[in-house]
């Protein structure tokens, strides 16, 4: 992922798990969880498993430019869902305030800039985007340069948790609905979240999408399939270790025999799941998010986010972007 973004801080713990007892070493390496990681996860002999957003799976772009995507790669785990935080300076209050003015979508290709174009498609909003890097965003954020800049990744973004309260910057809500229903999952943030930016008792409602550990159904490199077998392994059999506190509270959120509609998955994970039936790395937390539509106040049951998530995969996948 970004360097900025969740995706990093996630990898470097499951990296973690590697440490001591593994023949082999894990190393994030910065990406954009998009059409680069696919290349990526394809053709490059030194990444054998990556990130990749479930919006960039669908998105049409992608699928004109991957033939056969669905049958090059193939899913390890799907991951816990991804927020859509839409940052803006002083003087946006609203979404329809974008109208006309500057938006960063990210860098061209990934994920963030995937999720900005299809949100906005489906607002019926018309903005400017532009493409800067998380970092750099803050900065046109902060000069009044641009009105706002999309996120993608899963909350609390440390990019985002570390701006300063006085920077004068703001999240946006972004309501479930408004057509929206067939495309994301309603998430919202609060205080916990971002102590800096929301204040007490305070919900900012949001959408979510999807995000996936993807690796390459084969390559010209005779020990990929073994070095991949060798991930499953230690990242299940040492899932729960990935809940603790003090780590990324998403872990907990994350059932890794959860499928990802369309694709299959690694023969490795599928072995391991076969062959531990009841175990707990089975299990997300079940008061949250397990079929993948992020904790919020709104009225959701759990039966409903389970729909909610698997009609929204068969859409995208059905559909595209």
């Amino acid at each position: 992922g970004d360097e900025a973004g969740s995706e990093i801080e996630l990898a470097a713990e499951m990296a973690e798990l590697f440490a001591n007892d593994s023949p082999f070493r894990v190393v994030p390496v910065p990406g954009d969880s998009g059409l680069n990681n696919i290349s990526r996860l394809l053709h490059d002999p030194h990444i054998d498993a990556g990130f990749v957003s479930t919006d960039v799976l669908a998105d049409t772009d992608t699928q004109s430019s991957v033939p056969n995507l669905a049958g090059s790669l193939q899913v390890v785990a799907r991951l816990c869902p991804q927020e859509v935080h839409i940052l803006a300076r002083a003087g946006i209050d609203s979404l329809a305030d974008l109208a006309g003015k500057e938006v960063n979508f990210g860098p061209d290709g990934g994920s963030s800039a995937v999720t900005a174009r299809t949100l906005f498609r489906a607002l019926n909003i018309e903005v400017k985007p532009v493409a800067l890097d998380s970092r750099a965003a803050i900065e046109q954020l902060k000069q009044g340069a641009i009105a706002a800049s999309v996120f993608v990744g899963a909350k609390p973004m440390p990019l985002i948790a570390g701006i300063p309260a006085n920077e004068g910057l703001h999240l946006l809500p972004v309501a479930f609905g408004e057509g929206l229903e067939a495309v994301y999952l309603p998430t919202g943030f609060d205080h916990d979240d971002y102590p800096n930016l929301i204040e007490m008792e305070t919900e900012i409602p949001s959408v979510a999408t999807g995000m996936a550990l993807l690796a390459a159904a084969s390559k010209d490199d005779p020990g990929h399939a073994d070095r991949v077998a060798q991930l499953v392994d230690t990242l299940f059999s040492h899932f729960g270790e990935l809940k603790k506190d003090g780590l990324h509270p998403k872990w907990r959120e994350i059932n890794l025999a959860a499928s990802l509609p369309g694709w299959t998955r690694v023969p490795a994970a599928e072995a391991w799941l076969s062959q531990h039936p009841n175990d707990d790395a089975r299990k997300g937390a079940q008061a949250k998010i397990e079929a993948g539509a992020a904790q919020s106040n709104l009225p959701v049951s759990q039966n409903q986010r389970d729909v909610l998530f698997e009609q929204y995969i068969e859409w995208q996948r059905a559909k595209g972007h």
